[in-house]
């Protein structure tokens, strides 16, 4: 299914979105695809958007891998300086306090554990004084995320760490490939049981664009809109990620970041 930038913008203006919006989940939740999504969706209402990779839990697989084509399409991108950015350790770019006074919004990826959420922690205060939602995407066909005690007590872990409070739960849940409408469907409903437990909202829905209309179909009487999650990450074993190469992955930023939808959005 080719992406719709309109249905991104429906997506995005269902709710009012805060200065700061974090994302964080467990290590397989896709929580990077979703900050790209939220971005792209962000931009699709004219808002300026800073997109700050805070991931010290995984370096494998997170923004820096297509941070110059992200720039070059008109975000602004901050990662910890130099050769920290490719450093597993807790180092985030000093400028997440410049971008939190500046206008537009600033959307931070986060490490997909809760010791990931030692990142946000120098910047608990300026982050609750600009205002933020600290969003936690949800696959429940992970074993750390598979139940509601378990969602429950990640959530708990991370608050207790970064001092802030998770304000909304997204389902992510997938089984890569082999994913069905049915699969999405099921794993939703651990998540929104999980967020009725801990009276949080359940944002969206996530499922892959080649089934979203079979997956919104089966999912129209719930009350959770469909987004089709496009990937924009590879790998560290596929062909043209960055890890196997040792270069940045040219080819690869060019082919999800420069398709036609991208090429609208930036205007090129």
């Amino acid at each position: 299914m080719p992406i719709d930038m309109k249905l991104f913008q429906d997506l995005i203006a269902r709710y009012e979105w805060p200065k700061a919006v974090a994302v964080t989940g467990a290590l397989g939740s896709g929580k990077t695809e979703w900050v790209l999504n939220l971005a792209l969706g962000l931009k699709q209402i004219e808002q300026q958007v800073t997109i700050a990779d805070a991931d010290i839990i995984n370096p494998y697989f997170c923004i820096r891998q297509v941070v110059n084509s992200l720039e070059e399409k008109g975000f602004k991108v901050l990662t910890a300086p130099g050769q920290a950015k490719w450093a597993d350790m807790p180092v985030v770019s000093a400028e997440v306090d410049w971008a939190l006074s500046s206008p537009g919004k600033l959307l931070l990826d986060i490490g997909g554990d809760a010791e990931g959420a030692l990142a946000l922690k120098q910047f608990q205060n300026r982050i609750i004084q600009a205002g933020y939602l600290l969003i936690l995407v949800v696959n429940a066909y992970r074993p750390q995320t598979s139940t509601i005690e378990k969602i429950d007590l990640m959530r708990r872990r991370m608050e207790e760490i970064c001092g802030l409070k998770v304000g909304a739960l997204v389902s992510n849940s997938h089984l890569m490939q082999e994913t069905t409408p049915q699969d999405v469907l099921e794993g939703y409903k651990v998540v929104r049981a999980a967020a009725d437990h801990m009276g949080l909202p359940l944002l969206y829905a996530g499922t892959s664009p080649a089934i979203y209309e079979a997956t919104a179909e089966i999912m129209k009487d719930e009350p959770v809109p469909v987004w089709p999650v496009s990937r924009y990450m590879l790998l560290p074993w596929e062909p043209g990620a960055i890890w196997a190469t040792g270069l940045p992955a040219k080819h690869h930023a060019s082919r999800i970041l420069g398709q036609d939808a991208y090429q609208k959005l930036s205007g090129r």
